[in-house]
Parts: C-alpha cells; structure tokens; sequence
C-alpha cells in the first residue's frame, strides 16, 4: 500500500511534538517562592529579657525606651506619641554597649523633639544614638566623630554625653602623654592629661555642629 506524502507529514509533525514534549518535561520549574518569603526577618528578643527600661517627654511628645539582651550588643526598642497617639511605628535597633540614660531636647529650636541614647560603649566615637521626630516620622541624627583640632589631641574614646540647655556636652578623658600636633590653623596644641569637654549644637539638617572645648585636670 503506497502512503500519501500528507500522512507523511503527519508523522513527522507528531514525532517533532512528541521530543519537544520531552524536553520540557526535563527543564527546571521556577521557585514559587516569593521575594517576601526569602527576605531578611528581623532579629528576635526575649520579652522577658529586659535590660533598661526607661519613659521621657519633651513637650507633647513621649518616648519609651527599652532595651533587650545582657551582651556588649543589645536591641533597643523606641516608641513616640504625641498625646495617646503613636506618631511611628516602633524603632528598632542594634546598640553597643548598656544604655545608661536617655535625654530628650530640642537644641536646634525648629519644634521637632529630640532623643538621645547613651551606652556605656568605650569605644572611639561610641556611645551614642541621637533621633529627631516630626509629626509622623523620624530622621536618624549624625554623629559628631572624633573632635577636630587641638580638641582631638589625645583623644582615645570613653565619652559620656549630657544636654545642657541647647548644647550636647561630651567629655571624655585625654591621654596623660604629652602629644603635640598641628591644627588646622597650622598651630600646635599640647594636652599632658586630664578631661576634655566639648560643646555641639545641632543645625537645621539635623547635623552636630563642634563648639568651643575647655580641658579639666
């Protein structure tokens, strides 16, 4: 019996779809996975595992302030209100060290409260976490660093920090060797020990400003 070249035809097309069909069934399926079910969780604390547990003001504002954990790092856990209304959602995050005091101000005077958080971190430029709130958020404030000029002669950590009025004050101790450097101003300054303590002031974008030092035997 003589076959059509159209059932030829046919019989190439089906063995064509037949290996197509095969090779998909080989190929990998995508995850199904979403990018929220592969996302980073935050970290978990105890409850119960409270370390410092502290409530300020400033005006209408309050501010809660907890930390969880007994190691060098802790979490710290921020609420604000204004009134009986939580004005952002609870701020968390990683700190050094114990939380010694917390202080609230408003040193720039634009209406916007300040917190402050002080550990007892011992390290450079430690020790200190420092917010400003609006109405419904909030903006991280930049730390000052090392001291500049003859006020960072002799410099080595341990700061502790206070508000006074509308100035953040830190003080910290400076080496008892005598250390010599040029300043900026291309004079020298020496410092033979003793404590440091340097005013800031904080600017409109939410920036520490250095003032003038005065050193203490």
């Amino acid at each position: 019996m003589r076959t059509s070249a159209f059932s030829y035809a046919l019989l190439a097309g089906g063995l064509l779809a037949a290996s197509l069909s095969s090779c998909d069934s080989t190929r990998p399926i995508a995850s199904e996975t979403s990018s929220a079910d592969s996302a980073p969780t935050a970290p978990t604390v105890e409850e119960s595992d409270v370390s410092f547990d502290r409530e300020v003001t400033q005006g209408n504002f309050r501010f809660t302030v907890k930390t969880y954990g007994s190691q060098e790092q802790r979490v710290a856990s921020i609420r604000s209100y204004r009134g009986s209304a939580q004005t952002t959602d609870p701020i968390r995050v990683d700190v050094n060290g114990a939380v010694t005091n917390v202080a609230t101000g408003d040193l720039n005077g634009n209406g916007k409260p300040e917190l402050y958080v002080m550990t007892d971190n011992k390290r450079a430029n430690g020790g200190l976490y420092a917010f400003e709130f609006g109405e419904r958020g909030y903006a991280p404030i930049s730390m000052p660093g090392t001291p500049g000029g003859s006020a960072g002669i002799g410099y080595a950590g341990q700061d502790t920090y206070q508000i006074q009025g509308n100035k953040l004050v830190r003080t910290f101790p400076v080496s008892a060797t005598t250390a010599t450097a040029s300043t900026t101003a291309g004079n020298t300054a020496t410092t033979t020990g003793g404590t440091r303590t340097v005013e800031y002031t904080l600017d409109a974008n939410g920036r520490l400003v250095m003032g003038q030092s005065t050193d203490a035997k």
